[in-house]
């Protein structure tokens, strides 16, 4: 259960973090996804990874 909140807590950092920087960049007309834009799906992973470990933590109990 520990490590699916932890995996929850960085894709939610990762996933709308990067989201809310490029919404900022796009603002100030400072597109560039090189850095920023490659965070996204791997927060979105994080999400994935987090189910699973919620899941497996339920059949354990």
């Amino acid at each position: 259960m520990n490590w699916a909140g932890l995996c929850f807590l960085i894709g939610i950092l990762l996933f709308s973090g990067s989201l809310y920087a490029l919404s900022l960049l796009k603002a100030t007309g400072k597109v560039g996804l090189g850095g920023i834009g490659i965070i996204t799906p791997i927060g979105g992973l994080f999400f994935i990874i987090g189910w699973v470990c919620f899941v497996m933590a339920l059949f354990k109990k």
